[in-house]
């Protein structure tokens, strides 16, 4: 279901989300609830994403979000992608020292595969059909994710802990940083896939930070 790149992205991805925790925190025995929360909402968010695109029959691949071209021309980029998902967060640590203002969780993006190849079951045999995914199936895949941590809120119902509401919190963060419209995060996916759906994807989050704030 991993490959070796995606689980290295992932490892990396979680102990950055962990040391931002920390960092602002300042404090060494949030350490292991840092790497709880941090791997708690990455891997609900990959988690759904997966099974949403095992069910079209389709892959939804995870790496370090990259970044290559800076301008509108076609010169107007690296030579090679840079990973930003591991540079910006990382450097913003320090800038919005010590207030910890700014806690960007913009680590991870998401391909899905361009095609699907399904097998559907009927009376008699087996058929076998083939048919491109389609934008919408994109939007769907990559949006599932997101809803799966809103839906993390209800840990703070649930348990009522300290470290379900924090888990719940970072994952409406997490939510709200990766649903921007920049570069290959979810939210340029899902906007210009539609941005009708991308709207409502924001009145889940705003939803879910109303359900966070009531507690």
């Amino acid at each position: 279901m991993f490959k070796a790149k995606e689980f290295i992205s992932i490892i990396l991805a979680i102990i950055l989300f962990a040391f931002i925790i920390w960092f602002f925190e300042g404090d060494t025995e949030v350490i292991i609830s840092s790497f709880i929360i941090a791997a708690s909402v990455i891997l609900v968010n990959i988690m759904a994403k997966k099974i949403a695109a095992a069910y079209y029959s389709t892959e939804a691949e995870i790496n370090i979000w990259q970044f290559q071209r800076w301008g509108y021309y076609q010169r107007s980029q690296f030579k090679s992608p840079k990973p930003i998902g591991l540079i910006l967060p990382f450097l913003l640590v320090f800038a919005s020292a010590p207030t910890g203002f700014i806690k960007m969780l913009t680590f991870l993006q998401t391909d899905v595969s361009p095609t699907i190849k399904r097998i559907a079951k009927k009376r008699g045999g087996i058929s076998q059909r083939h048919f491109e995914i389609t934008d919408w199936h994109n939007g769907w895949i990559i949006g599932v994710g997101i809803v799966a941590n809103i839906c993390l809120v209800f840990l703070s119902y649930i348990f009522k802990n300290q470290l379900a509401f924090d888990i719940a919190k970072y994952s409406i963060y997490y939510a709200i940083w990766n649903m921007i419209p920049v570069g290959q995060l979810d939210g340029t996916k899902v906007f210009f896939i539609n941005w009708k759906f991308w709207i409502f994807m924001w009145i889940l989050i705003f939803i879910g930070v109303l359900l966070l704030t009531s507690l």
